[in-house]
């Protein structure tokens, strides 16, 4: 599905939203976070922790971030409780992704562009959003972060050599596929990026 910023609005969104405290893993209280962010579901205000004002317009997609964190928050209500499989897949491994699959070619320069020089400052900002460093059997540094209580996002660099530039990866655990699209997890992944580059510029 397409995100078209007029349709995934709070008044179009709120009541889906409004049943997700208390399930999916999260709590029961009517705030919901992701990212760093904290949505009060019984309004619909979003306050961003990082800057303590509300989410601004994304500058590469020219939509505000709001919208995003509706449309995710909406896709995660359709779904119950799906267990982690352990098992990583990138986009690419998506069920029909030859009909939707996203580039990711932003996303990745934009990490290896901002964290190549710095790995540690990549693992500083997941802590910032409440992630960390984990092994991963390929790479060098590797980071995870909870976008939402059942779905992590892993991110991956391999630092350059006298072959290769600096590379990166961005992997998903093989349940995302219970509770999101191809074309959702898109704006998952680059909703994750966006922010890890904006904690670690704090």
């Amino acid at each position: 599905m397409s995100h078209p910023a007029e349709l995934w609005t709070w008044d179009n969104c709120s009541d889906k939203i409004r049943s997700l405290p208390g399930r999916n893993g999260l709590p029961e209280i009517g705030v919901l976070k992701i990212l760093g962010y904290e949505l009060d579901a019984g309004t619909g205000a979003i306050k961003d922790s990082l800057s303590g004002k509300p989410p601004q317009m994304d500058p590469r997609t020219y939509r505000n971030v709001s919208n995003t964190i509706f449309y995710i928050l909406s896709a995660y209500s359709a779904t119950d409780n799906t267990p982690l499989s352990g098992k990583y897949i990138s986009s690419k491994q998506f069920r029909g992704t030859k009909f939707t699959e996203r580039s990711y070619t932003g996303e990745i320069m934009s990490l290896v562009r901002h964290f190549e020089s710095n790995t540690d400052q990549l693992i500083d900002a997941a802590k910032i959003l409440g992630g960390g460093a984990v092994n991963f059997p390929t790479g060098d540094v590797a980071i995870e972060l909870y976008v939402l209580p059942m779905v992590p996002v892993t991110v991956v660099l391999k630092n350059a050599d006298e072959e290769f530039s600096t590379e990166a990866w961005i992997y998903f655990d093989e349940s995302i596929e219970s509770y999101f699209d191809a074309e959702q997890t898109y704006f998952i992944a680059h909703l994750t990026v966006s922010r890890l580059i904006e904690a670690a510029n704090c």
